[in-house]
């Protein structure tokens, strides 16, 4: 770990939040706006790359490497420091009958071996649960090869999700870092990217961004699986109705924060 950064969090938090995922199979459902929005970004990022070589650091149970190494004819890796994440990540890979090269790693360890190997580094979820989020950014830019690109999401944890986080999962807000998205663009400009754009994305609702588990202790296991349920209901029909009618990305309810850059040639 560079001594510049302190981790707000720990293995046994995502051993713990990942615990409760090995017994489902998941998959990206297109019901969902942001998942289709996410996947437009995924677009316009590998747009120009042919077989690119790709990344996802923070990959636990990561749906969209699959994704990206059926769709796109990818060379896919990812990296995590939870074995258990690193499992589902391998899990999800097989089930989409798809390859991929899954390391159980520290980031820091990992990136100083590796430098200017891929075409394309991207993270879901990644930055904001360090002190420093602009140390990780440099990492990143060291793995990219001059003229990659990278795409950066975070959750927006600010609007309404800041109050309803605080209700559904106290933790959450304590464990990560509020990066707006001109605060996200600066910091990426001074590791030495070119940001191409950046902004908010999701959609107008997803109310799933944010964590509910600590409930279960509260409402039981059926109760908490009926919330989810609900919550999950509620994004796709109220998701969908405000994309008909053309409600745009925003801080108030938009999911997530995202960056698109290139590293200079």
């Amino acid at each position: 770990m560079d001594s510049r950064v302190t981790p707000l969090t720990d293995e046994s938090y995502w051993t713990t939040l990942w615990d409760g995922q090995q017994h489902k199979v998941r998959h990206l459902r297109w019901a969902y706006v942001a998942n289709r929005q996410l996947a437009k970004l995924f677009h316009l990022a590998l747009a120009g790359f042919k077989e690119p070589t790709l990344i996802e650091l923070g990959c636990a149970d990561s749906l969209w490497l699959p994704y990206l190494a059926r769709n796109y004819e990818s060379d896919c890796y990812g990296v995590d420091f939870s074995e258990l994440g690193c499992q589902l990540a391998e899990r999800n890979l097989a089930l989409a009958g798809t390859k991929g090269t899954i390391i159980c790693e520290d980031l820091f360890d990992f990136a100083k071996a590796q430098h200017a190997v891929f075409d394309f580094v991207y993270s879901m979820g990644l930055i904001e649960h360090f002190s420093t989020p602009q140390v990780i950014l440099e990492e990143m830019y060291s793995l990219l090869k001059p003229g990659g690109t990278m795409l950066t999401i975070t959750p927006n944890l600010r609007g309404m999700y800041t109050p309803i986080a605080r209700v559904a999962s106290p933790k959450l807000l304590a464990t990560h870092k509020v990066i707006p998205p001109v605060g996200l663009a600066a910091a990426l400009r001074d590791a030495g990217f070119h940001v191409t754009e950046y902004g908010y994305t999701g959609g107008a609702l997803k109310l799933s961004v944010v964590d509910y588990s600590p409930w279960r202790a509260v409402i039981g296991r059926w109760g908490h699986e009926v919330l989810c349920k609900c919550v999950n209901l509620t994004d796709i029909v109220i998701g969908n109705l405000l994309a008909a009618v053309c409600v745009p990305n925003q801080q108030l309810t938009s999911p997530y924060v995202y960056a698109l850059c290139k590293k200079p040639s």
